[in-house]
């Protein structure tokens, strides 16, 4: 019982780390500047790579639980899409979100020419 609680609260706390990564995103995305919202995104790139990494180093200490080499590169390629995944997202927030900043300074422009 106690471990099935523990697994509900681990789980909330998780999807809340979650949800406040990706609206720290969205408000590093919305800055003028576009170098803050590419943190985040490129974080993530940095660990994926450290994780893939990770798996051949372990595999040249001890090839014995991969099998063939073949087996050490698909379970690094696996290894950095899976890890990917987040930085998908974060870099989607952030096109998406320059592209409105960039589309509401072209219409500015746009209204300015006008007067």
């Amino acid at each position: 019982m106690a471990s099935a609680v523990f697994f509900v609260v681990f789980f909330v706390i998780l999807i809340a780390v979650y949800i406040g990564f990706i609206v720290l995103q969205i408000r590093l995305s919305k800055m003028d500047s576009k170098w803050p919202g590419l943190v985040l995104p490129s974080i993530t790139l940095l660990l994926s790579l450290v994780a893939t990494i990770t798996v051949f180093v372990k595999a040249g200490t001890d090839m014995s639980g991969y099998g063939s080499m073949w087996n050490v590169v698909l379970s690094a390629i696996i290894a950095f899409l899976s890890n990917n995944v987040s930085t998908i997202v974060l870099a989607g927030i952030y096109m998406y979100q320059r592209d409105r900043i960039n589309r509401r300074a072209e219409l500015a422009r746009m209204n300015v020419q006008d007067l």
